[in-house]
């Protein structure tokens, strides 16, 4: 019986599940999707605007995100010369919920809304959401000013970047789809 009990203590204390639950990911959410977009419009959102990844652009993006899969499609919220994007980018496993306002091609906000990874959260700290703040896109696709990341938190850090990159980029493509063409 006492074998037995021994067996059962080592079986549960070297179960996967157990081990596993140590460094789990939880999942914090910090603001609602719709309490960003709402604050960053100074309004209610109205129906989100869409834009499609098409053959011309598809490379750009492939380069910001340095991957060759990614949605067909991302939503915005617009109001005048500002956009919201709600954009999902993983860090080192699992993605990261990110709010960015853009208005005149710079950033004025980037808000962590949910984070999902075991490690690296401290992006979501104004210490280092800051830094994005007045960053705009170069020609070559780069944000205009070095980003300083965080040590732990490297993943989590450059998929920060790349959503900022990302958005940016977008922005620009949305109001340059919307501008009165030349006759």
């Amino acid at each position: 019986m006492r074998a037995l009990t021994v067996i059962v203590f080592f079986l549960l204390l070297s179960s996967p599940a157990l081990l596993w639950a140590k460094g789990a990911p939880i999942e914090e959410s910090y603001l609602k999707v719709e309490d960003y977009i709402s604050a960053a419009l100074t309004r209610k959102p109205e129906k989100p605007g869409v834009i499609w990844i098409t053959k011309d652009i598809r490379p750009d993006i492939q380069k910001i995100l340095r991957r060759k899969t990614f949605p067909l499609r991302f939503r915005y919220y617009r109001h005048g010369p500002r956009t919201v994007w709600i954009l999902n980018m993983v860090g080192r496993t699992l993605p990261i919920t990110v709010g960015l306002t853009i208005e005149n091609d710079n950033i004025i906000d980037l808000t962590v809304l949910t984070y999902r990874e075991s490690r690296g959260s401290e992006i979501r700290f104004p210490a280092y959401s800051n830094q994005f703040n007045n960053v705009t896109l170069t020609e070559k696709l780069r944000l205009s000013k070095p980003i300083h990341g965080i040590s732990g938190a490297t993943m989590s850090a450059n998929a920060m970047k790349k959503a900022s990159r990302l958005a940016l980029y977008l922005h620009h493509k949305v109001l340059e789809k919307d501008a009165p063409q030349p006759k």
